[in-house]
């Protein structure tokens, strides 16, 4: 198997898990450079950590001693840099497979599936790093507790594993956690089945795999591994959650191991999805031998990664940022704000992620967000796609309304909050949906409103 070199290029540095990755390689040694489209505090933050970054894209930012570079699935395949490397002989590496060379000496604790990576996988590092010492990680969202990558001294090792770019097969788990199959990515499998078969792949040359019997497509894959330690609220699960009841930002629920109940659990996240997590953060904690009891009285000082259900503002108005772009993500969300504020009148806006999702999920979108009473939906934020004829959040408000929703289609994030401004009234919850800037909105609505109380 091919590893990395001594100088290691990434281009596309800026993004969330290539700054990751760009963390993991300065603490393991390497030699690092990058460059992304423009100047970000993470850039100022990955120069100060011993990065040489580059701003912009160029044939003369790539050092003469570069041994590899590392692309996102975001930088186009005639960027000048990964055309100089070719002609330099210089070896390309997809992020995942990248992340594998350099991880390849740890028992790796992959965790994949179409939702709540990022929670699971943030979970699950806290309770190693409480038990078993410093564990390495590599999340994909940014948690306020610890850094969002780190090498770690221990053999463990947490990774999210994003199947985005279809790259992630290339990575061989000690343990691999699936939490979900779900219809997305489509642009990049073709269809939902090869999706599918990709998680099959994956789970399968693990070493030993954890399975959430609560999702269809996860559970479907025990006859192929029927060896899988399972979890979820299923009454098959092994580990499994009951008698749940939730409390605004608060759950708590029993806990049973192989029938046996093991103690109560509190958790300082709400709904039925976030419970699912906090089973899988502690199936994983199982797998590395640390005793169930430990973790449940550890487990309601978990932090939440950011973006998750954050509420932002609570006073009289309760305003709350979601990074959810999956018609199943807003569902589950909003199922968890009407459980732990019952009485709370919900006004939701959403930001649609990529043009290809919208076109393919519209209606699935507009059917998630009737569960609130007030929607506002803007327009697509593109990330790397390039725009549909008539593809737009209109579609989405469009769906809402002929569902009997009150949806209304707000072009920009601006006119969306000016709406916003009109329609909260106090005693009403804001919730922002969306993986693009949408966040800024939610917290330009948190001072607002915040004044307004």
């Amino acid at each position: 198997m091919r590893q990395l070199g001594k100088q290691v290029h990434l281009v596309g540095v800026g993004g969330e898990g290539m700054a990751g990755l760009a963390t993991l390689l300065v603490q393991a040694g390497y030699r690092v450079s990058g460059s992304d489209l423009r100047a970000s505090s993470r850039l100022k933050s990955l120069a100060a950590s011993g990065v040489q970054v580059y701003e912009g894209h160029g044939p003369d930012h790539l050092p003469p001693e570069t041994t590899d570079l590392v692309y996102s699935a975001a930088v186009p395949r005639d960027n000048p840099e990964l055309r100089t490397a070719a002609a330099r002989e210089v070896c390309l590496w997809p992020r995942l497979p990248a992340l594998g060379s350099i991880t390849r000496s740890r028992q790796l604790l992959a965790v994949v599936g179409t939702h709540g990576k990022t929670t699971v996988a943030t979970w699950a590092t806290h309770l190693l790093r409480t038990f078993a010492g410093p564990v390495g990680h590599y999340l994909g969202g940014a948690v306020s507790a610890f850094p969002a990558a780190e090498m770690g001294s221990e053999p463990l090792f947490v990774a999210e594993v994003d199947e985005s770019d279809g790259q992630f097969t290339a990575l061989r788990a000690d343990v691999a956690l699936l939490t979900a199959v779900d219809s997305d990515h489509v642009e990049t499998y073709g269809s939902v089945t090869r999706l599918e078969n990709a998680f099959r792949t994956f789970v399968l040359r693990a070493r030993r795999a954890v399975l959430c019997l609560d999702n269809p497509s996860a559970a479907a894959l025990q006859e192929a591994r029927p060896d899988a330690f399972t979890y979820g609220l299923h009454p098959g699960a092994r580990l499994r959650a009951t008698g749940v009841e939730y409390h605004r930002s608060w759950s708590t629920f029993e806990v049973r191991l192989d029938g046996k109940r093991s103690g109560e659990a509190c958790l300082a996240a709400p709904g039925a999805h976030n419970v699912q997590n906090a089973l899988g953060a502690l199936s994983l904690g199982l797998m590395a031998g640390v005793p169930l009891r430990d973790m449940l009285d550890e487990l309601d000082r978990v932090p939440r990664p950011g973006r998750r259900l954050e509420v932002l503002e609570e006073n009289g108005y309760v305003v709350v940022d979601d990074y959810a772009h999956h018609p199943r993500e807003i569902s589950a969300g909003l199922s968890a704000l009407r459980e732990g504020w019952p009485d709370r009148r919900i006004i939701a806006v959403f930001q649609p992620h990529r043009y290809t999702r919208t076109a393919r999920l519209a209606c699935q979108f507009g059917a998630a967000l009737t569960g609130a009473d007030h929607v506002m939906v803007t327009d697509v934020y593109p990330a790397f796609e390039e725009a549909l004829p008539g593809v737009s959040g209109a579609q989405v408000a469009e769906t809402v309304l002929g569902r009997g929703g009150k949806g209304q289609f707000w072009p920009t994030l601006e006119s969306a909050g000016e709406a916003v401004a009109e329609t909260a009234r106090p005693g009403d919850l804001v919730v922002c949906f969306g993986a693009g800037d949408i966040w800024r909105l939610s917290h330009r609505i948190s001072q607002a409103l915040f004044f307004r109380a």
